[in-house]
């Protein structure tokens, strides 16, 4: 699942994952009020991990992944802020709200595919 209020990013995602040959859908939501309104009413949807843009509008990404953390079926979901901008703060923020990881929003295909291929492979 992907977070993020761009929708150019959003389509940048989901062509790095089919590019990994991965059989797995991309549930995309377009703010953290929208994502979790998503996670909450659809119990079918199960991510295998959680990847949530830092700076959105209506909810931050910190401030959703704390409203992630609190729905029980997905608590345990790795989640990983994503941003264009990450610093010492941001960083250990994210990690005492339950994130995985703060990633740097990739600068190529290429290196989203790595990131993303590296992420995937832990599962």
């Amino acid at each position: 699942m992907l977070i993020d209020d761009d929708f150019d990013d959003q389509e940048l995602f989901g062509h790095a994952l089919k590019h990994l040959d991965i059989s797995v859908d991309c549930v995309t939501a377009n703010d953290g009020v929208h994502a979790i309104e998503k996670l909450k009413s659809d119990s079918k949807l199960n991510p295998y991990f959680i990847f949530v843009d830092v700076n959105m509008p209506k909810m931050n990404g910190i401030e959703c992944l704390v409203e992630i953390k609190k729905i029980s079926r997905v608590k345990n979901v790795p989640v990983y802020l994503y941003s264009t901008y990450v610093d010492p703060a941001m960083i250990k923020a994210g990690r005492r709200h339950g994130a995985v990881d703060v990633l740097v929003k990739a600068h190529s295909m290429k290196e989203l595919e790595q990131t993303l291929s590296q992420i995937v492979s832990k599962k």
